[in-house]
Order: C-alpha cells, then sequence, then structure tokens
C-alpha cells in the first residue's frame, strides 16, 4: 500500500509555486490500499453477517469494546502507520472507542460536515465495496479539494483537518476527477472515533445526517 500526506496529495510549498491550485491540509493522511482483497472482505462479510442494514436502515454504531473485526484497526495504526495522528492520539487508551458505519446505495452521499464535538480528535475511514469521490472544504475560505477514495483505501483526519474542514459526498451516480469518469455502486464506509468523557452515545439513524 501508499502512504500518502496532504504534501503528496496536494503538493509542498515548492509546488504550490509551480500550481497556485493545490491546497495544504495539514492532519490528513490518505492510505491508499490499506487493505487487501482478502482484508476487506473478511470486514465486509462480517458486517453483513451482524445484518446492521435492514429496510430503510443505512446505519450502525458500536461503542465501547469494538468488535473484532473492528478492533485490530487500532494496533495496525499503532505498527503500520503511526505517523497518520500525534503522540497523545497515539497514546491514549483506548485509541478508538465508537464506530459508525454507513451503507450508501448507488449514488446517495451524506451532505458536508464536521464530525460531532463530543468525539475526540483522530478519526480513522475506511471505504469498501465502491469508489467514490469525498469533498473537503475549508471553513474559513470555502476552498474545496476532492479525494478520490478506492475500496481498501484509509484515511485519517485529525487537528486542522479535523476541525477546520468539512468533508462530505455529493449525491451523483457518477464521480469526475482527474479525467477519470467514475461510476459508483454500493459502498460501506467504517469511521473510527474516541468519545469524550462524559458524553453519552447517540442513537443510529436511517436519515442523511450521518454525522
Amino acid at each position: 500500500w501508499l502512504i500518502m500526506d496532504w504534501k503528496e496529495l496536494f503538493g509542498s510549498d515548492s509546488e504550490e509555486e509551480e500550481n497556485e491550485e493545490r491546497t495544504e491540509i495539514p492532519g490528513l493522511t490518505l492510505v491508499r490500499q490499506a487493505l487487501d482483497h482478502t482484508q476487506q472482505m473478511a470486514m465486509t462479510n462480517a458486517i453483513i453477517e451482524k445484518k446492521y442494514f435492514f429496510g430503510e436502515v443505512n446505519q450502525a454504531m458500536c461503542f465501547g469494546e469494538l468488535p473484532s473485526y473492528l478492533s485490530w484497526l487500532s494496533q495496525w495504526v499503532i505498527d503500520e502507520c503511526p505517523d497518520m495522528f500525534n503522540t497523545d492520539i497515539l497514546n491514549r487508551e483506548p485509541l478508538f472507542d465508537q464506530a459508525i458505519l454507513n451503507l450508501y446505495k448507488k449514488g446517495e452521499g451524506i451532505c458536508s460536515h464536521v464530525d460531532l464535538l463530543r468525539f475526540e480528535d483522530g478519526i480513522l475511514i475506511v471505504s469498501l465495496l465502491s469508489s467514490c469521490v469525498m469533498t473537503l472544504k475549508e471553513i474559513a475560505t470555502g476552498t474545496i479539494i476532492d479525494i478520490l477514495l478506492n475500496p481498501g483505501d484509509i484515511l485519517s483526519l485529525s487537528g486542522e483537518s479535523r476541525y477546520q474542514w468539512e468533508h462530505g459526498i455529493k449525491e451523483q451516480l457518477f464521480d469526475t476527477i482527474d479525467d477519470q469518469l467514475i461510476e459508483r455502486g454500493t459502498r460501506i464506509s467504517v469511521t473510527l472515533r474516541k468519545l469524550k468523557p462524559g458524553s453519552t452515545e447517540i442513537a443510529a439513524t436511517s436519515t442523511s445526517s450521518r454525522y
């Protein structure tokens, strides 16, 4: 797999002189093909076997000790990609104690948002089954950056990218990025977070507000 931080995704300072459209998002790291096909299928099958999604329900949440098919990602971050997060985040116990699983049918998206402040800094997003483009929007300036997420990719948000940028997915059947036309299929996303002390659990919902 390939680790890409904001400098590699959007260009370093020197590269910005050549292309002023490039924008930095400190705290954002994208790991391409972080999960191989076997790992993706194991996680997807585990989610399907739990029967989280039925009828109009397109979201499920886990709190506290996470199931084994998700909990191993904490050790994976520590062992394989510790540069995703700063030392304070990496040393907290547990690294994650909340997961939100979203099912996106073809063409569905999620409105642009910043994850709720009841969650601590340091968020991990896993993409499964289908590709899509995630749009990031800087709150202060309105600057927009698109990132392609492929099955098996893992994205982390912390610091500036977590608090000063919104992220969302447009509702559309096709995405266009870097002259590529990408048809969407059914997609599952897994987001891992940590509740702040004293925060209460929030109920799962089938609406489009999936924060």
